[in-house]
């Protein structure tokens, strides 16, 4: 062989596996919860469930890392499924790279969900469950993703979805899972659907609190898009029966509160207890909850140009919650996309898809 062939070869092979490590080794990335920072981090996974990872880092201990943390695992696969499955990731990251162009995200998708489906039956067995569980649900994934630009495959992402929750409850993937299917119904205006997603991921076991508190939230959401308001604020009368007074959490009552006053047409009175717990509260988080609250409020009053800057506020300035931040940046992209933005829209769905959620 000679030289420049061995040279192209090396650099294709950087290239072809990126920050993956060479060998038996799986691949996790992961939030930091003390310092906000993504990790990614070389070693192996020893157990799963909807609580967390539980995985051996290489050079450091047995390390449990919250499910709600981890932003994904690539998993040491068998060697005959190995390249194409480094290949499917690597077209599934086309999805969400704004400088992939039209054309060439139409083809990223096709080949991903091509990939991933020829693999899966090719990891069946002991050894591979855990990534044969993943694949499945990185397809359901790339057709969720998918459906937000072609709805044609709205349908197929909420089977894929709902198969995954059904055959998978002890998974790390089911909150990440119930979510994305819980988003897509309520965008869809399946709001009975959503609610029961909501339902069910709440009552899923070893699920955490906080997993179970964001599904509280989330069926109140979905009552207030259902118009549903007196069952909405019986939820929330008996939430704050179970909070203590100026916790974060009652001050997570109280927006959602404001929330269904705008939902019922009282603006200037959601509007005033928004900005009161905005002026009161230093709590990024929190505030992170008002702006979108208020975004909400005037998009449910049909302002949608009061409702941009409440939700660029989460973008700019409040983004440390990742979940709030998730929420504005879903939100731009409607509110653009409505106003024929087509661009911009499509930056917020691609960021949605690279950051952490």
């Amino acid at each position: 062989m000679n030289r420049s062939l061995a040279a192209a070869l090396t650099v294709f092979s950087v290239y072809l596996w990126g920050d993956f490590q060479v060998g038996a080794q799986d691949t996790i990335r992961y939030l930091e919860r003390a310092t906000k920072e993504t990790v990614s981090a070389s070693g192996a996974v020893l157990e799963e469930s909807p609580a967390q990872v539980v995985c051996k880092l290489a050079g450091s201990a047995v390390k449990t890392i919250p499910a709600a943390d981890i932003l994904d695992i690539v998993y040491d696969v068998p060697a005959s499924v190995r390249l194409s499955y480094r290949s499917a990731i690597a077209e599934e990251r086309k999805l969400s790279d704004p400088s992939t162009k039209e054309e060439d995200r139409k083809k990223a998708f096709s080949e991903a969900l091509k990939s991933y489906r020829e693999i899966q039956p090719r990891l069946a067995g002991e050894k591979s469950k855990l990534a044969e569980r993943h694949v499945q649900f990185k397809i359901a994934r790339v057709l969720a993703w998918w459906s937000e630009e072609d709805r044609g495959q709205l349908e197929a992402s909420v089977a894929a979805l709902t198969r995954f929750l059904k055959e998978h409850g002890d998974g790390w993937q089911v909150s990440h899972a119930a979510k994305l299917l819980a988003e897509i119904q309520l965008d869809a205006g399946n709001v009975e659907g959503a609610r029961k997603t909501y339902q069910d991921l709440a009552a899923t076991p070893h699920v955490p609190a906080e997993i179970q508190e964001e599904c509280e939230f989330g069926i109140v959401d979905a009552l207030i898009r259902a118009k549903k308001l007196a069952e909405a604020e019986a939820r929330l009368q008996a939430l704050s029966k179970r909070v203590l007074p100026d916790s974060p959490r009652a001050i997570r009552v109280s927006i959602y509160e404001a929330k269904c006053h705008g939902a019922s047409g009282k603006l200037a009175e959601a509007v005033a207890q928004l900005e009161s717990i905005l002026a009161k509260t230093d709590d990024k988080s929190l505030k992170a909850a008002a702006y979108n609250a208020l975004g909400n409020c005037y998009r449910l009053n049909r302002k949608p140009r009061e409702a941009l800057w409440p939700y660029l506020w989460v973008d700019v300035i409040y983004h440390q919650d990742r979940q709030e931040h998730a929420k504005a940046m879903a939100e731009l992209a409607k509110l653009f996309e409505e106003q024929g933005n087509a661009a911009r829209g499509r930056e917020y769905r691609d960021r949605l898809r690279r950051e952490p959620r």
